[in-house]
């Protein structure tokens, strides 16, 4: 228990009446009364303006439009590439040549159709345009090192590889956060 002649606090509320110029408990529940501005006082009536209603805001926060920003890079191109050549080069001994063909179809039409996202949200945004042969490269070169690697070292060494690759990435990522 305090001794402070303030308010005893807790879940019950005062008996006596609230000081003069406090909030105003709303009428119905759920919803405030609406204070609008007040009406300047009389010339001659001696009370003197509010000095916060010359601060008052005239238009609402909330109608101001936050531009979007541009993402920062193609870096997310460049690891799903990476992903990419990681799956199915590690699949590649264990599939059909046909399965192969299928997946470097399907990662083609998803890198067109992230760039037409991306070429939409330019428009949408009134972004300059931004280069497109990242796109193309990040397409053919997949394509190109997945059939290379599996030539070369084999789907076995593509996934220790992967492995590695992505244990140095997860300890990267914990160094920086």
């Amino acid at each position: 228990m305090s001794d402070s002649p303030q308010y005893p606090g807790g879940y019950h509320q005062p008996e006596e009446p609230p000081p003069e110029g406090g909030y105003v408990r709303p009428t119905e529940p759920g919803r405030a009364p609406r204070a609008g501005p007040r009406p300047d006082p009389a010339p001659g009536s001696g009370e003197p303006p509010v000095a916060a209603e010359r601060f008052r805001r005239t238009t609402p926060a909330r109608s101001k439009v936050i531009p979007v920003e541009r993402g920062r890079g193609f870096w997310h191109l460049a690891v799903g590439t990476v992903f990419y050549v990681m799956i199915v080069g590690g699949i590649a001994d264990h599939v059909e040549p046909g399965v192969r063909i299928a997946a470097h179809l399907g990662f083609w039409l998803l890198i067109g159709l992230a760039f037409l996202v991306a070429t939409a949200r330019e428009r949408r945004h009134d972004w300059a345009p931004r280069a497109r042969w990242p796109w193309i490269a990040a397409a053919l070169s997949g394509a190109v090192t997945v059939e290379v690697l599996i030539v070369a070292v084999g789907s076995t060494a593509i996934i220790v590889g992967s492995v590695v690759l992505l244990a140095l990435g997860a300890f990267f990522l914990m160094l920086v956060g």
